[in-house]
């Protein structure tokens, strides 16, 4: 059995046209359909992915909130770390004036954040005190600039012991220390009992997994660090899939 671990956005996922490319949607469901497991790697909350993948895709798996979490195919939670919630509330009072906030739990219907988004899962609030009853896997700053994302990232990262950050081009991901994506598949090789994962995604929050994954895809677009660490670079899943098929 062979397993792939997938980032969403921008990976399987784009904001333009149909969203998904056809090929990779027909060539992941052959591939689940030969007996090899295909799961979601992201940074996204459980209900963003929930809502764009329904009627078009069932993973096996569910890797959210940038490893904060692990859920198996009926969405029931294999694994979870919640992030301190003092320190994300300084974290929030510190870049509130400079970017927007998503936090994120568990909820299949909607996520939380401080900017109207315009979709029906979109819960608004205005401070993060509202959300002190939460259980919350991760918060994200998003709408930066991705020069200042890279610093922003690296302010919080040294200042903070009790969590760690990741940035996504100009948006920053903040999770629980320890927790990344590379260590959630780390995770989920062992609560699936599985030998090898491989990986593919396009971004900074990524490297983790393409760095720890036994194969390893990007993209020809992806940023020149995603690129080296990748063991192949396609131009799309489909591709990869056929590759993951000929290894032994």
């Amino acid at each position: 059995m062979k397993v792939l671990a997938s980032d969403f956005d921008n990976t399987l996922y784009f904001k333009h046209g149909s969203h998904f490319k056809v090929e990779d949607i027909h060539r992941i469901k052959q591939f689940q359909q030969d007996g090899h497991l295909f799961g979601i790697c992201s940074g996204r909350p459980f209900s963003g992915l929930l809502k764009s993948l329904e009627g078009i895709l069932e993973p096996d798996f569910y890797i959210v909130s940038t490893g904060g979490a692990i859920l198996n195919k009926d969405y029931q939670l294999l694994y979870g770390k919640k992030v301190p919630f003092d320190t994300i509330c300084e974290i929030y009072l510190t870049y509130k004036n400079e970017t927007e906030l998503i936090v994120q739990t568990l909820s299949q219907n909607h996520f939380y954040c401080t900017k109207a988004e315009g979709r029906e899962d979109t819960t608004i609030i205005h401070h993060i005190d509202e959300m002190k009853s939460e259980d919350i896997y991760s918060i994200s700053l998003i709408n930066s600039t991705e020069s200042r994302a890279t610093e922003i990232t690296s302010q919080i990262n040294q200042k903070y012991n009790d969590v760690q950050a990741f940035q996504n081009i100009d948006s920053i991901d903040i999770v629980a220390k320890g927790c990344s994506k590379g260590a959630a598949i780390l995770k989920l090789k062992e609560l699936f009992c599985l030998k090898k994962v491989a990986g593919i995604g396009d971004s900074y929050n990524d490297l983790s997994m393409l760095e720890i994954t036994d194969t390893s895809f990007t993209f020809h677009q992806s940023p020149l660090i995603i690129q080296d660490t990748a063991d192949f670079i396609v131009n799309n899943i489909k591709e990869a899939i056929d590759i993951l098929d000929k290894q032994l």
